[in-house]
């Protein structure tokens, strides 16, 4: 009866709404990679078994199953889990999360063996169980910040709205990416907590709670060296901590209650500590393993002269190309053209709250139309958002120059500022005039979401691109 209720009033049982709707996704996706047809052109999955063979003798009718279900482990996914297995052998696996890596080495060993039962592998059932929960944890995050974030004028709207994005996330198009062994979903929880801390200090600190402004910034900091440790994107979420130290220092130069920002910016300074220490984590491991333990000059590697010696870059820029314009070629026009739609959409969502979220009035729109009384709009908190578009911004403009840009569809799944602005879009119905008839905005954007993760998922669980 609890479930019939939540799916009938989702607004009355948010969180439960929430539950099921994400269920009911997941085994959609789960349909499309058990029907899919197969491995493809690379079969690299079957070998991440040594003893596929003897599984398959012992575990009989249950061994179709599971060799269906490793369809989830496709592309990077086969990295993550033989990182987990054996941990990090070749100096190009360094580019895959050092975290999430060694949270499913502890999964599957707290899980116990597997092998007759599961075809891949524990690492790659732990690594597939810690996708769904981080992804459905990260929803209800993201529901939960969004209840911070946007002001409380009426409890129903911020409710509608919180629940709309959250669920928007749910159907993000990082698609099949947030049920596969990628440390998309990981990120993407750890990245809507620190913005989720960031957010309840800003509020305590307007409120004159500054010792728990305090610790709510340090636990940020945390937060995002984490996330950082999962996805190196996470660094960008680290330009909040820099706002709010460069704003402390203006206004300690400004002689303005130069004790307060003191304090303030000796906390934000600590918190950008915290989750550099986190973040250059696995840069250290390597950098032992690479610059330190070699025998001889010659044994080092080029990048250990660098400055940073960063073990990432080099490893993206040497083994997959990744660099200023790189990727600006004819024959990858196409994976251009199948990134726009996302690209468009980070890069307008942080213009929208960068200018004040223009259409962060819910329900103007409607009144103008309908000639309706809306007393109590929706207003978002403005500065909290022009904030959190700064990191957005920034990863659609690298992906744009940098980055193989295709993957701009799955890492956006961690950034919520263009959840609230789409959300804010399906609530306000904002009509757009194009070819001679009229299209809602929201409505076209939601549906290619839908269509882009069913399409994806397919294709991802056959090993076939884009990926």
């Amino acid at each position: 009866m609890y479930k019939l209720v939540a799916w009938a009033r989702p607004l009355d049982h948010p969180k439960g709404s929430l539950v099921l709707s994400f269920i009911a996704w997941k085994l959609v996706l789960l349909c499309i990679a058990l029907t899919s047809p197969g491995p493809g052109y690379d079969t690299s999955t079957v070998l991440l078994h040594p003893h596929s063979n003897l599984a398959q003798a012992k575990a009989g009718s249950g061994w179709e199953l599971a060799s269906r279900l490793s369809n989830l482990v496709r592309w990077d996914a086969i990295y993550f889990t033989q990182l987990a297995r054996r941990g990090y052998m070749w100096e190009q696996e360094w580019a895959f999360g050092w975290g999430f890596t060694n949270l499913v080495a502890l999964t599957s060993r707290a899980l116990g063996s597997s092998d007759y039962l599961w075809s891949p592998g524990p690492e790659a059932l732990a690594a597939i169980i810690l996708a769904h929960v981080f992804h459905l944890l990260s929803v209800l995050m993201l529901h939960e910040l969004t209840l911070t974030v946007y002001l409380r004028s009426t409890t129903t709207r911020i409710s509608s709205i919180s629940v709309l994005a959250a669920s928007l996330h749910i159907i993000a198009p990082a698609g099949m990416f947030l049920s596969a062994p990628y440390a998309e979903s990981s990120f993407s929880f750890l990245n809507f907590a620190g913005y989720y801390l960031y957010a309840k200090a800003m509020l305590k600190h307007g409120e004159g709670s500054k010792t728990q402004r305090d610790c709510l910034l340090l636990l940020c900091g945390v937060a995002f060296g984490i996330a950082t440790t999962c996805r190196v994107n996470g660094l960008f979420s680290g330009l909040l901590l820099v706002w709010d130290a460069l704003a402390c220092s203006t206004r300690i130069l400004q002689s303005t209650d130069i004790a307060t920002n003191v304090r303030h910016l000796l906390i934000v300074s600590i918190a950008g500590l915290l989750m550099a220490c986190i973040a250059m984590v696995p840069q250290y491991l390597a950098y032992d393993e690479y610059c330190v333990r070699g025998s001889a000059e010659t044994d080092k590697r080029p990048w250990c002269s660098f400055w940073p010696p960063s073990i990432y870059t080099w490893v993206q820029r040497q083994y997959w190309g990744v660099g200023f314009l790189n990727y600006w070629t004819i024959s990858n026009l196409p994976l251009y053209i199948l990134a726009t739609p996302m690209l468009l959409i980070l890069l307008g969502s942080g213009i929208w709250a960068l200018q004040g979220c223009s259409n962060s009035k819910i329900g103007a729109g409607r009144e103008k139309r309908e000639n309706t009384k809306i007393s109590s709009p929706l207003r978002i908190n403005e500065v909290i958002a022009a904030r959190f578009a700064i990191p957005q911004l920034v990863l659609a403009a690298l992906a744009l120059t940098n980055y193989h840009v295709q993957v701009i569809t799955r890492l956006s799944s961690g950034y919520p500022v263009w959840y609230w602005w789409l959300a804010s879009l399906i609530l306000e119905d904002r009509k757009t005039s194009l070819m001679g008839r009229t299209w809602s905005t929201a409505c076209v954007i939601s549906r290619w979401m839908v269509i882009y993760a069913i399409v994806q998922g397919g294709l991802f669980a056959s090993f076939l691109p884009p990926a």
